[in-house]
């Protein structure tokens, strides 16, 4: 901000001297001391901005996945029927004459136990995958064969879309489907007895449990918990330049929106829009807004989302005399011209600059001259001068306008020191060496004002800033000092991560 502040100095001691040059020329003697113009405090006041930033908030898949390999347990059932019917009686014709055939019965023993239950995400979708392992053994078959053993496996995967509600609560749409890959099977005397119909029934009861299990876990999220601390914090005050002047911003939020979300292997990152205010301070913080509660979520837009801020480049007044001073000093080392009474050398003893009243600026150039050779009868006194400065509409060239002047002395001097401040040779010495387009630096204030905001860290911020678009407003003359608005449009993330 120094920086900014020292380039808008420069514009401003570029326009003083041109301004003298035009209304000096017709001045007349004053002989009489006169008062400085009025010195006023008015604050400067920087316009609020509104802007839309886009945040967002991370929730760990890691409980949910806990949670589902705590409730679902390992093993899921186990079979012990003794004397079960394996084969069921069956009819057959033979020559005519219709058979029955009698019931094969064995004995059944078993387990039915899952694998690891894996939880990721894909695009909107919670994906869980559950592996079903099944050993089933029938023995004592009909009396005759001892023992057949089969292996099954299925595998149950569940596919979740979150529903975010208007009270930033969570619910789940829970889709579920299975397959047996390699079903209950076992061979009797030559032909395959499946026991899956059997294993369905059972299975549909895990299947309710799994779900009901992530739709509890689902509402655990409590979203709202999670951004409520997020929305307090938002109502702050932030740093954008610790001293030269010091600059803060004042953050208001007005709403909250939600703007969809996405799961990936770890992790669900619900994208969110803050709607607020942005207002700019310079000199001392201010006030911490106060806090309002957590408003009801409404439905975002990503491509509504936008940075507005009106940065505040500042001239302060301290600034701005050095530089006048110094271009006088160096041009004071030779004689300066006069046509009306002849040469004249010129001391600066100082530059007083102010903001005076109707957002005008006070310059008082208090030197002393006197002829080649003649020091000891110096002419000693200030100018003054106040004018309007103003610049076009998007413009960084300052100009100068309505200027006013008066001389105050303690002698009969007045005409001395006006026809040395009308010459073109005083006034074009400044212009010379302060003279040039603003553009040329302007692209050094636009990497001066992005960096300023690119990427701070704020508590538990992070504020991720990428200006696209400076615009200048209207310079204004304040008590604080000169005031040249620089809008700022683009794009900002907000990462809160709580400590």
């Amino acid at each position: 901000m120094a920086a900014q502040s020292t380039i808008v100095a420069r514009l401003f001691a570029i326009a003083i001297p041109v301004a003298m040059h035009l209304t000096l020329s017709g001045c007349s003697l004053f002989e009489q001391k006169v008062e400085p113009p009025p010195r006023v405090d008015t604050p400067i006041e920087v316009p609020e901005g509104h802007s839309k930033l886009s945040t967002r908030i991370n929730i760990d898949l890691a409980p949910m996945r806990a949670a589902l390999e705590r409730e679902v347990p390992k093993q899921l059932w186990s079979i012990n029927r003794p004397g079960a019917e394996c084969v069921p009686s069956q009819r057959t014709e033979v020559i005519g004459i219709t058979l029955k055939s009698p019931v094969i019965r064995c004995d059944l023993n078993g387990a039915v136990s899952r694998g690891s239950i894996n939880l990721t995400g894909r695009g909107q979708d919670l994906i869980v995958t559950m592996p079903i392992r099944a050993k089933i053994t029938a023995s004592d078959i009909g009396g005759v064969i001892k023992q057949q053993t089969a292996n099954a496996s299925a595998s149950v995967s569940a596919r979740v879309r979150l529903i975010i509600r208007k009270d930033w609560s969570v619910r789940g749409k829970v889709a579920i489907s299975y397959d047996w890959k390699q079903p209950p099977t076992v061979s009797v005397l030559g032909q395959d007895v499946t026991f899956a119909d059997r294993a369905d029934k059972r299975l549909s009861a895990v299947i309710a449990k799994l779900e009901r299990t992530l739709e509890n876990e689902i509402a655990k999220l409590d979203l709202r918990s999670r951004i409520e601390p997020m929305w307090q914090r938002g109502f702050t005050v932030l740093s954008l330049n610790t001293e030269n002047p010091p600059v803060w911003m004042r953050l208001t939020p007005r709403s909250l929106a939600f703007d969809g979300y996405s799961a990936s292997r770890n992790s669900i990152a619900v994208n969110m829009q803050l709607d607020a205010g942005t207002e700019v301070f310079v000199g001392d913080k201010p006030q911490k807004p106060d806090a309002a509660p957590l408003p009801d979520m409404i439905a975002g837009n990503a491509r509504d989302q936008k940075l507005a801020l009106t940065l505040p480049v500042i001239a302060q007044y301290s600034q701005l005399e050095p530089v006048i001073a110094r271009a006088l000093n160096r041009r004071a080392k030779r004689p300066f011209p006069v046509p009306a009474i002849g040469d004249r050398m010129v001391e600066l003893r100082s530059v007083s600059a102010y903001g005076t009243s109707q957002n005008r600026v006070a310059v008082g150039v208090e030197f002393e001259a006197w002829a080649p050779g003649k020091r000891d009868d110096p002419a000693i006194g200030t100018i003054w001068l106040t004018a309007l400065p103003v610049n076009a509409p998007d413009s960084r060239k300052v100009e100068f306008v309505d200027p006013e002047y008066s001389v105050e002395t303690s002698r009969f001097t007045t005409n001395v020191l006006l026809e040395i401040a009308k010459t073109r040779d005083f006034s074009s010495t400044i212009e010379d060496a302060l003279t040039q387009n603003f553009e040329d630096d302007f692209d050094q204030l636009l990497g001066k004002v992005d960096r300023a905001v690119a990427s701070k860290q704020f508590g538990d911020f992070t504020i991720t800033t990428d200006i696209e678009k400076v615009s200048t407003g209207q310079i204004t003359a304040y008590g604080e000092g000169l005031f040249l608005p620089v809008s700022a449009a683009g794009e900002t993330q907000i990462r809160y991560v709580p400590r």
